[in-house]
């Protein structure tokens, strides 16, 4: 199956092309302030020729705790669990849209500088999962001034996630090359909910309206 086949408004875009009815998505009003975003986080991808597009935002003032009994809910009955509320958005918005997301603590974020690079020969992360995995030059990273703070595509490390401590968050958005993404996933051991969407190849459009639906 397709990506278009891996999430709720996919499904309703190719029913409705099936059966010729209407195809209604969710009204997304992007929110925000007169802050400058760059003064909170920048990002640079450095190989567009694996990362086409990256987007970000940054939302402060967040109060981490559970998320509301229907979110909980929901994502159960999709397979999911419930882990906090910030956690539980990017997980809702890849269910409903088909966009994997991932969100940072940007006080973990050294010079507050996000960086899409190949990982260096050897290099390694500790993922969220707590086990540690080696890289070379043919996975890609998000990074920020001194370590690599995820794999792209595939899963967060332990250096940057949401705790209960969180007071700001960037939430990330982007689409990677599907190839690569598929062999760093096989190569390290982790299929993932988000590499085996991305390993199918995604939209550019859609990681701008996801990442809007998320904030």
């Amino acid at each position: 199956t397709g990506p278009d086949c891996m999430s709720i408004i996919g499904l309703a875009r190719e029913s409705a092309a099936t059966f010729n009815r209407e195809f209604k998505i969710p009204e997304i009003k992007p929110t925000g302030n007169n802050e400058d975003v760059n003064d909170y986080a920048k990002v640079e991808i450095a190989d567009p020729s694996i990362c086409p597009r990256y987007t970000a935002r940054a939302v402060k003032n967040v109060k981490i705790g559970p998320s509301p009994q229907w979110i909980q809910r929901r994502l159960t009955a999709c397979g999911l669990r419930s882990i906090n509320n910030i956690v539980d958005i990017t997980n809702y918005v890849m269910l409903e849209m088909g966009q994997p997301m991932h969100a940072f603590d940007i006080n973990s974020i050294e010079g507050k500088h996000i960086t899409v690079r190949r990982a260096k020969n050897g290099e390694k992360i500790t993922t969220l999962d707590e086990q540690e995995r080696n890289l070379d030059e043919n996975d890609l990273v998000i990074s920020d001034d001194k370590k690599a703070v995820a794999i792209a595509g595939v899963m967060g490390g332990l250096n940057s996630e949401i705790t209960e401590k969180t007071n700001t968050v960037v939430f990330e958005s982007a689409v990677f090359n599907g190839g690569n993404i598929r062999k760093t996933a096989k190569k390290v051991g982790l299929r993932t909910e988000s590499s085996s969407r991305f390993e199918k190849g995604l939209s550019s459009e859609n990681a701008l309206r996801a990442i809007n639906r998320a904030v």
